[in-house]
């Protein structure tokens, strides 16, 4: 018990640091935003949005291949997180060198960075989802992971007071100079949790070691789990709203000037939205468990497209704030819920496994981004918003099939 209360203050350390670090390179809003402001179109749009979601999903299973045969994974966890923080630092490094140089050079540039950030992501994600899952007993889960996102909502919420003064108040390219060293140093800071966790070993079950053994293995466990199978089928569906939230920043591009304070207020109305659901989710999650908490945010995440097009088309710019006031939400609503189903459906021997398949498999998440750009271009915004709309409320078919062991329990 003692470990597990040490664990507990561990992650959630490092949840409201990484919370606060992240809002000032904020993948829906600041990034987008600095690609845009750079000169960037819809395909550089599309090819940053497929780095940062697509490359950790993809690289995923690599690593667990690797992770799952090793009992302890703190310095994996550790070193990926260094890295990211190199990323962060890299980016304000790039924008204070090359200020006068071609645009185009500094957006593949960060591009190269993010790409560092993205894939140690996956390479500490694996890591952190085996020792969290080891560390957290069962009945203390709904509590943590509540916890954990309301800490995190309150560091984005200090963090983007800050981020929409600087954005507001410092001008292009310094603001992401000042913005990007900050991520970097808060990042540090919120490794520095996990310097304290006390990890037990992991169960070592024989799984195949080499990688192309456990791609073949893969069939063959997705068959068998219907569980991981509907999760996976109903994540890639969620995650095709998911993938389109940076776009509704060319949405509003399309229809006004986008400015450094429509970013920062995007951004706030975006965090508020995160912290006021969390009084609601907190309930809604005692009431319908963790599976009940993805179907929300499926529902909020199909609702949204449409929502963004009635927004633009029939009320003035104003108004747009509260699409991201409720992308905040449900963007809290998955995180509370994504995380903690996969932890349910897998144990100690297979989940660093469960957990590559899970990113590897989200084939929507490392695809979409790349070809939204072009359907965008070629489709208009009406035609697209709407059938990513559809398609997301389908998953609500297959989570209906799904099994989450703890909501069992409930009921």
């Amino acid at each position: 018990m003692e470990n597990e209360k040490r664990n507990f203050i561990a992650f959630n350390w490092h949840a409201f640091w990484l919370a606060i670090a992240q809002t000032f390179a904020d993948k829906n809003t600041v990034l987008p935003g600095l690609i845009l402001l750079s000169g960037g179109t819809q395909f550089e749009l599309g090819l940053l949005t497929s780095i940062m979601i697509g490359v950790p999903m993809v690289s995923q299973l690599l690593f667990a291949s690797y992770l799952t045969q090793k009992p302890k994974k703190k310095y994996f966890l550790l070193f990926g997180i260094y890295m990211r923080v190199l990323a962060f630092l890299g980016v304000a490094v790039t924008l204070y060198a090359v200020e006068s140089t071609d645009p185009l050079f500094v957006i593949y540039a960060v591009f190269g960075w993010m790409f560092i950030f993205s894939i140690s992501g996956a390479f500490a994600g694996v890591s952190y989802t085996d020792i969290l899952g080891k560390s957290i007993s069962p009945k203390a889960r709904k509590r943590f992971f509540v916890t954990r996102q309301f800490l995190n909502s309150v560091g984005i919420l200090i963090s983007a007071l800050i981020v929409r003064a600087i954005l507001k108040e410092v001008e292009y390219p310094n603001n992401y100079i000042y913005m990007f060293s900050a991520a970097s140093v808060l990042l540090f800071i919120a490794a520095a949790g996990f310097l304290s966790l006390k990890e037990r070993p992991s169960e070592i079950s024989k799984v195949p070691k080499k990688f192309t053994e456990v791609i073949k293995s893969i069939p063959l466990i997705i068959k068998s789990d219907s569980n991981l199978r509907n999760l996976v089928i109903s994540v890639n569906l969620l995650s095709v709203s998911f993938t389109m939230i940076p776009f509704y920043m060319s949405l509003v591009k399309s229809q006004t000037e986008l400015n450094k304070e429509i970013i920062g207020n995007f951004l706030l109305f975006q965090i508020i939205g995160m912290i006021l659901s969390n009084f609601v989710w907190i309930r809604y999650t005692r009431a319908k468990g963790f599976k009940g908490m993805f179907k929300m945010a499926a529902v909020l995440y199909g609702t949204l497209p449409l929502l963004a097009l009635l927004f633009v088309s029939f009320l003035p710019m104003e108004y747009f704030g509260i699409v991201f006031f409720l992308i905040g939400a449900s963007l809290s609503a998955y995180k509370i819920s994504s995380e903690s189903i996969l932890i349910e459906i897998s144990d100690e021997s297979n989940r660093p496994l469960y957990s590559g398949i899970y990113g590897t498999l989200n084939l929507t998440m490392a695809l979409f981004p790349l070809i939204i750009g072009l359907l965008i271009a070629n489709l208009g915004f009406s035609i697209v918003f709407v059938i990513t709309s559809l398609l997301t409320f389908s998953a609500l078919i297959f989570l209906k099939k799904m099994t989450c062991p703890v909501d069992t329990k409930k009921s």
